[in-house]
């Protein structure tokens, strides 16, 4: 007899841009020195990982979003692309997402009212942390409060830059000049005990949960 702990949730997934883009040599991830795009890249692929073990797929709904990048750039990661494909996903919803903000684009709202009427959890993975994951899981949570979103650690991904702990003066440099940390600050370097330091991913993570939004380190597929 099964136990109650074999029983397989029904969720959906919104995978936001996972597209070349973003990684190894296309046109985002050339912006940056390399290896910068590297965690995105595990990203994708906990992503295929993700689909690959998903064991009722053709009862998930899944919403992918594209940002304007041209030929290649825009595919959807290949990976990504043919596990939806080759497995049994019957209900596949794309969008194009000029900006941060998903909840704003073409047939996202009567997609995310659906989830709300059937009362399934939605899990969120994608790119960047710090920005169109940030900006979307937030703005979601404020049109649908009553929605139980979450964003899985392990299916998201930002720069290495962004993973970096600095202090608030460090940090907010950052985040507006995308300055690196002062070289010679002590609290970036560890020695000041007494003034805490946190990262860009950190700060992003700690703003969704401030939302409301359930920042989880796996999604879990059971009950």
């Amino acid at each position: 007899m099964s136990s109650l702990n074999n029983i397989t949730k029904r969720f959906a997934l919104i995978l936001i841009d996972p597209q070349n883009g973003f990684i190894n040599d296309g046109c985002w991830a050339r912006m940056f020195p390399p290896g910068q795009s590297t965690p995105i890249l595990e990203a994708f692929h906990h992503i295929v990982s993700f689909l690959r073990s998903i064991p009722n797929p053709s009862s998930i709904p899944i919403l992918i979003s594209e940002t304007g990048f041209s030929h290649h750039d825009r595919q959807i990661f290949e990976p990504i692309e043919n596990e939806l494909s080759q497995c049994n996903f019957l209900s596949i919803t794309r969008t194009y997402k000029p900006h941060t903000n998903l909840s704003v684009c073409s047939g996202v709202r009567q997609w995310l009212q659906e989830q709300v009427h059937e009362n399934i959890d939605v899990v969120i993975g994608g790119c960047t942390i710090t920005s169109c994951v940030r900006d979307s899981s937030i703005q979601i949570k404020k049109l649908f409060p009553q929605l139980k979103l979450f964003v899985d650690q392990s299916l998201c991904a930002a720069r290495k830059d962004n993973y970096i702990q600095r202090c608030q003066k460090c940090l907010e440099r950052y985040m507006i000049h995308a300055s690196p940390p002062v070289e010679e600050c002590a609290v970036c370097l560890g020695k000041d005990s007494n003034e805490k330091s946190i990262s860009p991913v950190e700060l992003a993570f700690q703003q969704m949960k401030n939302a409301g939004v359930k920042v989880v380190g796996q999604y879990t597929l059971m009950i």
